[in-house]
């Protein structure tokens, strides 16, 4: 059986689960190394059928690199009907010329809710400048929200002038989501305005800024994040680590090293490599870990400390790497995130799937800006050890991480 006949046989095997295919077809094509892309491209060749469109694009949104061939396997997906949505996961690896030739499929197929309208929205997402200018031709309301990011300063002010008039919150959260320095100075001005000061706290933020110090709400630039094999990167998930880390105050089970980035390889301004932690328990004893790493070891706040454990169930198979590349939407994505079907990020600005404060780091006392997010989905090598979305925040004068989740 030829290996394109293997990934049929389970995609269209009645007993199996859509979960058990994805990770069986993403493990076969996985362990063919360095010919996985290319067969899975193969495969997408005049596919007629949705479901193997999909799992074959799911493995290839999941491997670092191969940007061309990514956008090879996309273009042929276009006019194949129905399967041509599954090229929305492929979307971050778009030239500027795929982009404009998937929105004219879009604007001129005969029915709006095409299978082109999954497309349009991850366009929106992480191309909002090159669909912006036909938003009025666009009826996707969560398209319309995608193109906030990055918006022309008229619809900033138009947000604040409503808001000032109407009093809606949401007006000020859709200002705050334009993310551009003009969006973000609207919000500082309406500081004293805000009902209620917490509120303006999560604004601020959302926007770009911290509240106190009025410093970048992340570390630009932004990066996608794909999980590998150990020492494929400097960036390490999993693993063994060799300081005290934080301890379940009920259970007592260390936590995990879910991420250590390494500077050296960062195009971030970093002092010191920052490392953040979670639990694999089920106590649900917190949503924060935070710790300070100082030159006599790690110091852990508000939890007990002690030294980490061998096994590792936080990433798939114990230890391995995370692969970096550049996020194709610089200004910051203005849709939430969606826990277990989002993509890692180093860099940029936080996807909260519902808006929160930052944290204050202990040492310090100011809000802590945005470092690194690591969601719960499928890797190749199988799911996470955990549920949500965990947000990762490094306070660089300070050394200290806090890890925070949200579901």
């Amino acid at each position: 059986m030829t290996p394109t006949e293997q990934i049929e046989a389970i995609a269209f095997d009645p007993d199996l689960s859509v979960t058990e295919k994805a990770e069986r077809i993403n493990g076969l094509l996985a362990r063919a190394g360095s010919q996985g892309v290319p067969l899975a491209v193969e495969c997408l060749k005049d596919v007629s059928d949705v479901g193997l469109a999909e799992y074959l694009t799911s493995f290839l949104e999941l491997v670092p690199d191969s940007g061309a061939d990514k956008a090879r396997a996309a273009e042929g997906l276009r006019g194949s009907g129905a399967p041509a949505q599954a090229a929305a996961r492929l979307v971050p690896w778009f030239p500027e010329s795929l982009v404009d030739a998937f929105v004219r499929d879009y604007l001129g197929a005969a029915d709006p809710q095409s299978p082109l309208t999954s497309v349009i929205f991850s366009l929106a997402v992480h191309h909002p400048d090159r669909v912006r200018p036909y938003a009025d031709r666009i009826d996707l309301d969560i398209a319309r929200a995608a193109l906030l990011s990055g918006a022309p300063d008229e619809l900033a002010d138009a947000l604040l002038a409503r808001w000032r008039e109407e009093r809606d919150l949401d007006d000020l959260q859709a200002l705050a989501l334009i993310r551009t320095p003009r969006a973000a100075e609207l919000i500082a001005s309406v500081r004293d305005d805000v009902d209620d000061p917490e509120d303006w706290e999560w604004l601020m933020p959302l926007a770009g800024r911290l509240p106190d110090t009025g410093a970048g709400a992340g570390f630009g630039p932004a990066l996608m994040g794909f999980v590998a094999d150990k020492d494929v990167a400097p960036h390490v998930m999993g693993g063994d680590y060799a300081e005290d880390v934080p301890l379940c105050a009920r259970c007592r089970r260390p936590a995990e090293r879910l991420l250590s980035l390494s500077v050296a390889a960062l195009p971030q301004d970093l002092s010191g490599d920052p490392s953040f932690f979670w639990f694999t328990c089920d106590c649900d004893e917190v949503d924060v870990l935070t710790v300070r790493f100082t030159p006599n070891g790690t110091h852990v706040y508000f939890s007990p400390q002690g030294p980490a454990a061998g096994a590792a169930r936080l990433v798939p198979g114990g230890e391995r790497s995370m692969v970096l590349e550049k996020q194709p939407n610089q200004v910051g994505v203005s849709i939430p995130a969606i826990p277990g079907r989002s993509q890692h990020q180093v860099g940029g600005l936080p996807r909260w799937p519902s808006p929160e404060t930052h944290p204050i780091c202990p040492e310090c006392g100011n809000f802590m800006p945005f470092l690194t997010a690591v969601d719960s989905g499928p890797t190749l090598f199988g799911p996470m050890g955990f549920e949500g979305l965990l947000f990762g925040f490094w306070c660089d004068s300070c050394s200290v991480s806090t890890t925070r989740i949200q579901y």
